[in-house]
């Protein structure tokens, strides 16, 4: 047994200096170098050690911990059975072990991690994150393998999503000399796949993507089979390969027509939506969009559905259905009062289409001061390249040439760093 990453974990974990540890049994210098494994003590040293922490150095559970339940839940929270993680995850507290024990409470608390991302409790997930990342140096290489898994994903929902491929490349790394089961190694594989989509890796995604899929059709798992068919759409579609794309958003219709998967059905028309607006088809786009909206509004967050109606604006303004466009603002208004998101981002879209509509004397000056500003520090690249186009636009047609230039020249910089933006993430 490591004793060394025992006595520095419990140590930390109660707030004590090496000094007051070490007071009257040994010296700091010592019991540094037993924490870092640099040499065996005496039994009788350890013992001393072990009750000022108040542990039983005799106690088998802190020699033998099992992790059988533990990897039990970890199980039920990658495959989102919500209702029995949380069963379990009560019952895992419960028990003494799990807190006590160095090995069983670092990979509780790895778990809890991707527990309370499951439930959207992303605040808490970081939380969590802190506090375990000070024991990173007692970690074995499965706490590692567990503890890059974790971070990475971790970061994905913060939204860094290079650092969050960063992370699970690490973890990928670690899975070599770790025992990985089949099931985990497609869901590691998955989330390079997603990780890599949102940080523009395309080629990259679609490997991992290929890699999880044929992994789960051996598992015969529907699901996550259509939800790699989703993001393999996706990429295509970025490469602008748009049979290819909608070759694989058509398998998902089948797969999530044939497990009555809603939350997928409304995701692949969404995404159907996107394909056939860059194909410049907006009338096509508008009836996906609207044929998902039933489908997200059952299943999906208010973020998402918040994206769907924000295209069928879009849409419905290229068409020149000012009318319809102006409903679909209100509903988006309407949403966003009800919604737990963060409205200052998707208030703008509307303001803008709003202001457009109305032929507002200030939207030029909301493009400038506010709209593109914003999606600047927000690095959203896309809508950047948008407004810019429209009070380009606007600016030329108040013969304002020198300005209308400007932020021509910055939408086509920025059409050329990011030349394959588009599709819709799970």
């Amino acid at each position: 047994m490591e004793y060394g990453k025992v006595l520095r974990f419990h140590r930390v974990k109660q707030g004590l200096t090496q000094n007051q540890l070490a007071d009257g049994i040994i010296s700091p210098a010592y019991l540094s170098k037993i924490e870092n494994d640099q040499t065996v003590p005496a039994f009788e040293v350890l013992e001393h050690l072990y009750e000022r922490l108040g542990l039983d150095f005799h106690d088998s559970s802190y020699h033998h911990p099992s992790k059988e339940k533990l990897k039990e839940w970890y199980e039920m929270i990658v495959f989102k059975r919500k209702e029995e993680a949380r069963e379990l995850k009560e019952e895992l507290k419960q028990q003494k072990d799990t807190l006590n024990n160095h090995h069983l409470y670092i990979f509780f608390e790895l778990f809890r991690i991707r527990h309370l991302l499951l439930e959207n409790e992303v605040e808490e997930a970081y939380e969590a994150w802190k506090n375990i990342r000070q024991h990173e140096d007692t970690f074995d290489e499965e706490m590692r393998y567990y503890f890059h898994l974790s971070t990475g994903l971790l970061k994905y929902y913060r939204g860094d999503f290079e650092d969050s491929f960063q992370q699970l490349m690490e973890a990928k790394n670690y899975s070599v000399s770790v025992e990985v089961k089949e099931w985990e190694e497609s869901d590691l594989y998955y989330l390079l796949a997603l990780s890599s989509s949102q940080s523009n890796h395309i080629s990259a995604s679609i490997f991992y993507a290929d890699q999880a899929l044929s992994l789960y059709q051996k598992q015969y798992n529907l699901g996550k089979s259509a939800d790699c068919h989703i993001l393999l759409g996706i990429n295509y579609g970025r490469l602008k390969n748009y049979a290819k794309s909608l070759e694989n958003y058509h398998l998902v219709s089948k797969i999530a027509t044939q497990t009555n998967n809603h939350y997928q059905l409304g995701v692949i028309y969404h995404n159907i939506g996107v394909i056939e607006a860059r194909r410049g088809q907006y009338e096509t786009a508008l009836l996906n969009y609207k044929r998902s909206l039933p489908y997200r509004t059952d299943t999906a967050s208010d973020l998402e559905i918040f994206e769907t109606i924000h295209c069928l604006i879009l849409e419905n303004y290229k068409l020149s259905n000012y009318e319809d466009c102006k409903e679909w603002i209100q509903r988006g208004y309407t949403h966003l009062r009800s919604s737990k998101l963060d409205t200052t981002t998707d208030e703008i879209h509307l303001n803008v289409y709003s202001m457009l509509i109305e032929k507002d004397n200030h939207t030029i000056d909301y493009l400038e001061n506010i709209a593109i500003p914003h999606f600047q520090n927000k690095k959203l690249p896309r809508f950047v390249i948008r407004y810019s186009i429209i009070v380009s636009e606007l600016l030329e047609g108040e013969r304002s040439y020198k300005k209308s230039t400007k932020y021509l020249r910055l939408a086509i910089d920025l059409l050329n760093k990011y030349s394959n933006l588009g599709g819709t993430v799970l």
